[in-house]
């Protein structure tokens, strides 16, 4: 029950599988009333019928193929907040895709909270590898790219298919979360220490080429020095191109949340900083290595006043990769370009001279 005084500021309440009501619930509010809707069990999907505002430039958008969560890691409440994993008809995606490239989107980024278990629930055969081969097949996106890619789901025939398509970026979103058997085991992950290793050999063998990026969560209940020392070394051995890190933050209504040898938020911290620094050395080694590459630019923005573009390679994603400075030349938004890698700066980001 909404305390009272929190009542006099919220006028309206919706659940996470609940937001097509918004219209309903403005006009509720708009009449005075007091509106809330919050479904025990979501089971709402949108489709390409349903209307979006496109918050990003033009000639990117991101398409969501899926609802909800069948992985129940200790840590997380999204399962019990956004319901059981829902996936969208393929039909629907395409659709959408289309209406998007026909208004000129260029790059397609396909997001759920797992896009690899993408049709599982579906039981007909559906999955991410028939999706691709039928977005590849059946739209005219330049470049689609997929994020939230699950270690547990994803699978050779998926690999084989984005190293030997050219439109589908050649870059791996693959959170890992930890290393560490123990970790892993108490945040209910399936793939063991071992499982990553090789899984990350098996996608740089059939993909080369390919960008990986993933994510690492430290101060999880029981890391213990020698669990994060192992966790060091895997980075310092994998050396990803991107990485995130995050220190655990304990939400009521999880199971970790109750564990006991919770870490203290200075040694979170402190081991945050201390992964952050070593991917900073292994990136700026990473970055310098690309100078003199010729590579295929997407113009994000440009900035007329300085003459100058910003745009990304199929190995960086919006808002969460760096970037890549141009001398704009005569370039727009949305342009594909091939530029030289002339030199790297503040570490993550590249800057880049236009091939004529």
């Amino acid at each position: 029950m909404l305390k009272s005084e929190f009542k006099d500021r919220i006028h309206a309440i919706l659940g996470a599988g609940d937001f097509h009501n918004i219209v309903e619930a403005c006009n509720a509010v708009m009449d005075g009333k007091w509106f809330s809707q919050v479904s025990e069990s979501p089971d709402y999907v949108y489709d390409h019928l349903t209307s979006r505002l496109i918050a990003t430039p033009r000639h990117i958008a991101y398409v969501k193929i899926a609802e909800g969560c069948d992985n129940c890691c200790s840590y997380c409440l999204i399962p019990q907040l956004r319901g059981k994993y829902r996936s969208r008809n393929v039909d629907s995606i395409v659709a959408e895709v289309n209406s998007l490239s026909q208004k000129g989107t260029k790059e397609i980024i396909l997001i759920a909270q797992d896009t690899t278990y993408y049709g599982k629930d579906l039981g007909d055969g559906t999955d991410l590898k028939l999706l691709l081969n039928k977005l590849i097949s059946s739209s005219d996106a330049q470049w689609i790219r997929t994020l939230y890619t699950h270690p547990d789901h994803i699978n050779d025939e998926i690999l084989k298919l984005i190293a030997s398509e050219e439109r589908i970026c050649s870059y791996i979103d693959l959170p890992i979360q930890h290393i560490s058997d123990d970790i892993l085991k108490n945040m209910e992950r399936i793939a063991n220490g071992e499982e990553i290793r090789s899984l990350i050999k098996k996608i740089r063998d059939i993909i080369p080429d390919v960008t990986l990026r993933t994510s690492l969560m430290v101060g999880f209940p029981g890391e213990t020095d020698e669990h994060f020392d192992e966790l060091m070394k895997f980075v310092d051995e994998t050396h990803f191109d991107h990485l995130g890190v995050f220190v655990y933050s304990s939400e009521e209504g999880t199971k970790a949340f109750d564990m006991a040898e919770q870490v203290p938020e200075s040694v979170k911290h402190d081991r945050m900083t201390q992964l952050a620094e070593l991917h900073e050395q292994i990136v700026t080694e990473k970055r310098r290595e690309l100078i003199g590459r010729e590579m295929i630019v997407l113009v994000d923005e440009v900035d007329e006043d300085n003459d100058q573009a910003i745009g990304r390679t199929q190995g960086q994603a919006p808002d969460i990769d760096d970037i890549v400075f141009i001398d704009s030349g005569d370039v727009g938004s949305g342009d594909f370009i091939k530029v030289e890698i002339m030199e790297t700066v503040n570490i993550y980001d590249m800057i880049g001279g236009i091939v004529k």
